[in-house]
């Protein structure tokens, strides 16, 4: 279902616009956490234009790893601190980045449940063990 993956596609994309936006705002002045948000831009461009490229489950799956990620950190800095920085939990920033990153996650499991598998690919291993597989049988001992 190519929709799950592009709308998870575009979510991550906007995780990422977001904190390139808040970075701008005021992100740049806080020690540390400002450059984490600069790479979390940068990772969320690349991983969302990754994502409508292809559906391959290590892109999936570092989307979904990447969203999660950005989603605990956040957690973190409102319970405690990040790196010397604590946030608030509720305001409209937090509120709309928290709603994207969680719906990215939300998309991204549905897109992993629904893949279908690769041509080629064995339930049992790598392509290369099935055709190892046919190719030598194991001889039974009689």
């Amino acid at each position: 279902m190519a929709w799950t993956r592009h709308g998870a596609a575009l979510l991550v994309l906007t995780t990422g616009a977001l904190h390139l936006y808040l970075w701008f705002d005021y992100f740049h002045r806080v020690h540390v956490v400002g450059v984490l948000f600069l790479a979390n831009a940068a990772a969320g461009t690349v991983l969302g234009i990754a994502l409508l490229v292809t559906d391959a489950l290590l892109v999936l799956a570092a989307a979904f790893s990447f969203a999660a990620g950005t989603l605990a950190a956040f957690a973190v800095s409102t319970r405690w601190t990040l790196f010397g920085y604590h946030e608030r939990f509720w305001g409209t920033w937090q509120e709309a980045a928290g709603a994207v990153e969680l719906a990215a996650l939300l998309l991204l499991l549905y897109a992993a449940a629904g893949r279908k598998a690769q041509p080629g690919s064995s339930p049992r291993g790598s392509p290369y063990l099935a055709y190892a597989r046919e190719r030598d049988p194991p001889h039974r001992s009689r």
